[in-house]
Parts: structure tokens; C-alpha cells; sequence
């Protein structure tokens, strides 16, 4: 399989279909144009395979470096333009595999895998993307903590600040729940603050798109009803709550408005039923931790300590929720193909 390397020094390995195509490093989401690959004669007999992920690997090899090639346009060699970079059919990839005979395994290692995610921002890259979050969330706290200072342009940088710093954290989470989707087992890099549009703006309307399409029937019915029924309010509120991971999920794959659509949403939650319920049991566990947690830390007389302590731990557990979105997915491509289709 062809490779090229990263400036990031990622190696990214890609299949035929991908070359000559701008893309994003799976890493750090710089755009990197893929080199054209020399016509091969066909295998006598292919067999069914994922070569047109981009797949990310730890080695450095003598590979090509992506800031050799063309990357400031989205034009081919001959000037034609090229289409947009579109994340490849690898759920299309997973489908056309053999089949795992062996149910029992399979769900065996669905729900081996789920405590290991606790483990996730401990190891590895996992542990230097928390130190990375818990700085820029310290950062961000006390620059609107300063902005808040000034009467009526302190509350326009506050909201600015608030609006970039939450969308650009969500749109990480969001990235954690891709690549693990694709099989990753490391933490994705903190993406570029240069692009705010696309890595920080985007998410934010992503998120509040879909917090507004999961809690806005409670609002909405709780305000305007004349005489709100308890049981009707209560209901909305859980039937939101259960909908909105999920969404999430919908939203960092399909990475466009397509994956608010309810269809998609509610498809993919009655293909497993049972998985979802206990990821969704997970992320409600590890958002409650988070708000307990940051909470009690923050009530202590610890100045500048206890805001980096409620950051870390606001970190840990959003980066575990984010992974556990991720593995239902990755461990349930075969029920889950509402993406592909």
C-alpha cells in the first residue's frame, strides 16, 4: 500500500482510489495532496479489503514527506480541480468482509472493550492530548474570567471566546469519536487553531444544531404549554437526553448537517438497542462524574491548582465518553450501516 509521511511525521498509508486526491491527515488535519500511484497489473483474484481508509501508523519509514507535493491548491496535475476531500466508504469496506461466524466472540470483544476506555486518556498520545486540553481549557477559563472585567466589550470577547473555545473542544471530542469509529487506538492531535472556521466554528453550530433538536421540544413545551403535563415534560426531557449521544456520533461521522436528520438517528439507535442503552448509560455516567467532580473541585480554596484539577477532570471524562461513542460504532459497523448507505 502507498505511504507518505506528514510534517506532523505520521505516516499515512492509502489505497488506489485516493490518489491525487487532497485529504486531511488523520492526525493533525493538515491538507495533504496524495501522490499518484504506478499502475500495478491486478492480483489474479482480489479479495475484499479496507485499502481505501487512510490509515494512520506509528513507524517512520523513508517515505515521501507531504510538504514535497503541491498542497496549497485543489487542482490536479493536469489543472483540473479536484472534488472535495469526503471521508472514504470504509463502513462500505467493513460490509463486503467476511462475516464473523462466531457471534459470541464478537460480542465478547464489544464489551472487553468498553473498559478500556477509561484507560484511554491515561496512555500514550491519549495522555499528552489531556495535558494539551486541560492547558487550552485553563487558558480559555481565565481569559474570560479577564474579558468579563470590562462592562459591555468584556461580555462581546466572552461570548467569543466561549462560542471559538467551546466548538473547537467539541470538535475534538468529535474527532476522538471518528477515529476510534475507523479502528484507532490512539488519541487523534489537537488540530490547528489557524482554521477556526472549520475546527472551531463548524463544531459549535454542529453542537448547538443539535442540543436545540434534543432539548428544544422540552423547552418549547415546558414554556408555551398553558398547562404543562409533568409526565409529557419529563418524557420529552428523556426522550432528548437518550437521542443526544447518539446524535453526536451521527454528526462526527457523517461530519455534515445530514447527520442531524432524525432518521439516521433513530435508525441507528433501534439497530442496537441494547449496546446503545449501556454506551448511553456510560456517557451519562462519565458527564455526571465530570459535573460532580469539577464541581467539588471548584468549591476549594485553591486558586490556579484547583481550575487545572477541574479541568482535568472535565478532560478525562469527556475524552472517555467521546471513546466510548466511538467503539459502539467501531464494534457494531455491521448493524450500524446507515453511514455507508
Amino acid at each position: 500500500m502507498p505511504k507518505i509521511r506528514c510534517t506532523c511525521k505520521r505516516v499515512i498509508s492509502y489505497g488506489p482510489g485516493l490518489a491525487g486526491k487532497l485529504v486531511k491527515c488523520p492526525g493533525c488535519s493538515a491538507k495533504i495532496r496524495l501522490p499518484e500511484i504506478e499502475p500495478a497489473a491486478p492480483p489474479a483474484r482480489a479479495a475484499p479489503s479496507q485499502e481505501q481508509d487512510l490509515q494512520l501508523e506509528r513507524e517512520e519509514t523513508d517515505v515521501p514527506l507531504a510538504s514535497s507535493l503541491q498542497t496549497s491548491d485543489a487542482t490536479g496535475p493536469s489543472g483540473n480541480s479536484l472534488p472535495p476531500y469526503e471521508p472514504p466508504s470504509w463502513a462500505a469496506a467493513r460490509r463486503s468482509a467476511p462475516a464473523t461466524s462466531d457471534r459470541g466472540a464478537a460480542a465478547e470483544d464489544y464489551w472487553s472493550a468498553l473498559p478500556g476506555a477509561f484507560e484511554f486518556p491515561l496512555k500514550g498520545d491519549g495522555l499528552i492530548a489531556l495535558i494539551v486540553g486541560v492547558i487550552f481549557l485553563t487558558a480559555e477559563h481565565y481569559l474570560m474570567f479577564m474579558a468579563a472585567l470590562f462592562p459591555l466589550l468584556g461580555l462581546v470577547l466572552a461570548g467569543g471566546i466561549g462560542i471559538i473555545g467551546t466548538g473547537y473542544f467539541a470538535g475534538y471530542l468529535m474527532t476522538i469519536m471518528e477515529r476510534t469509529a475507523h479502528g484507532e487506538k490512539d488519541a487523534p492531535g489537537w488540530p490547528d487553531l489557524n482554521d477556526w472556521q472549520e475546527n472551531a466554528l463548524q463544531p459549535f453550530v454542529f453542537l448547538l444544531a443539535l442540543s436545540i433538536l434534543c432539548i428544544g421540544p422540552w423547552v418549547a413545551y415546558a414554556r408555551f404549554a398553558h398547562e404543562p403535563n409533568v409526565a409529557i415534560t419529563y418524557a420529552l426531557l428523556a426522550a432528548g437526553l437518550f437521542y443526544m449521544p447518539m446524535g453526536m456520533l451521527c454528526v462526527a461521522l457523517v461530519n455534515n448537517y445530514a447527520g442531524l436528520n432524525p432518521v439516521l438517528v433513530i435508525r441507528a439507535i433501534r439497530s442496537v438497542p441494547g449496546r446503545y442503552s449501556v454506551v448511553w448509560a456510560l456517557v451519562i455516567f462519565c458527564i455526571a462524574a465530570q459535573t460532580m467532580g469539577a464541581g467539588l473541585i471548584a468549591a476549594l480554596p485553591i486558586p490556579i491548582v484547583g481550575t487545572i484539577l477541574e479541568e482535568a477532570v472535565s478532560c478525562y471524562f469527556l475524552f472517555v465518553a467521546a471513546r466510548v461513542l466511538g467503539l459502539l460504532y467501531h464494534k457494531s459497523s455491521r448493524q450500524l450501516d446507515w453511514l455507508a448507505g
